[in-house]
């Protein structure tokens, strides 16, 4: 039986792609299924072959190259190679990101037990500094394993290749630069009555990015987090029905920020006030036409 892997590998990730691929080249195969690896690479940054045929070359992989800019775009051209080529399981990872040896095994396992279209894992943060590591833990889900869920993100999913490709939903290109293609991919695939599940046990390490050490990284985050919600409503739901449901989660969010704060001196109470204080700004924010100028 045959799995596919999709990884869309962007240059500014280019300094984890050794330590992504030696991950990838560990991964440990179930017995009666055979891997291949498809890496979406754009025409610009062909250089980065020579380092996948280096470390890759004892698995069984492919390069598609795009002149097409955005991971959005790298993404459904995956979705198309799937099509043209069959397999029983499939998945997107992160090129950001370190991949345990027992990650496909585990999916595996999980995709047997559970019987669901969707798998979806946790993604841990490499952060050396307490401090930042507490933000990260803020804004991951918190969620149970076997738990049933209403999306997943492509850093670490995993799903039934029939399953996805016979529903026909593509990742919205107009989100490159804002991030939340995959969320609302995957919320649009769900209402087709797919199952979705969290796998805790299949985890993906993210690498150390310094850069994201950085408080004002957490609050553009959120912010854009905002506005990715507000633009994956009205995708869902239609312009009025989004719009309405938009200033509502905005008044909710509110409200939780002022709740949080309330309490502010119980555990970390007072970065998540301020984290939905922010995710609220991006809700309104976008209901006066701004957009996030790029992907962070």
């Amino acid at each position: 039986m045959n799995i596919i892997l999709g990884i869309c590998l962007s240059k500014k990730n280019s300094r984890f792609l050794n330590e992504f691929l030696n991950s990838l080249s560990l991964l440990e195969i179930p017995d009666n299924y055979h891997l291949k690896v498809v890496l979406i690479l754009e025409k610009k940054n062909r250089s980065f072959k020579n380092i996948i045929f280096k470390i890759l070359k004892k698995k069984n992989f492919e390069i598609i190259f795009t002149d097409k800019n955005g991971i959005p775009q790298s993404r459904n051209m995956f979705l198309k190679y799937l099509k043209k080529n069959k397999s029983k399981y499939a998945g997107f990872l992160d090129d950001d990101c370190s991949v345990p040896s027992k990650w496909l095994k585990n999916m595996i396992k999980f995709m047997e037990k559970t019987k669901c279209d969707v798998a979806g894992g946790p993604q841990m943060h490499s952060v050396k500094n307490k401090f930042y590591k507490k933000l990260f833990n803020i804004i991951e889900p918190n969620r149970y394993h076997e738990q049933k869920i209403d999306w997943v993100a492509t850093n670490n999913v995993f799903f039934n290749s029939k399953v996805l490709i016979e529903k026909k939903v593509f990742f919205d290109t107009k989100l490159k630069n804002v991030g939340g293609s995959d969320q609302l991919f995957f919320k649009k695939l769900h209402q087709k009555n797919l199952v979705y599940k969290w796998n805790l046990k299949s985890i993906v390490i993210e690498d150390i990015q310094t850069e994201r050490e950085n408080f004002k990284w957490f609050l553009k985050r959120n912010l854009r987090y905002g506005y990715s919600g507000s633009y994956i409503d009205k995708n869902l739901y239609g312009y009025f029905l989004g719009s309405t449901l938009n200033i509502l989660k905005g008044l909710y969010l509110i409200f939780l920020s002022l709740f949080f704060s309330l309490f502010f001196f119980v555990n970390n109470n007072f970065y998540k006030s301020i984290f939905y204080f922010y995710r609220s700004l991006g809700r309104f924010s976008s209901l006066i036409g701004y957009i996030p100028k790029k992907y962070i």
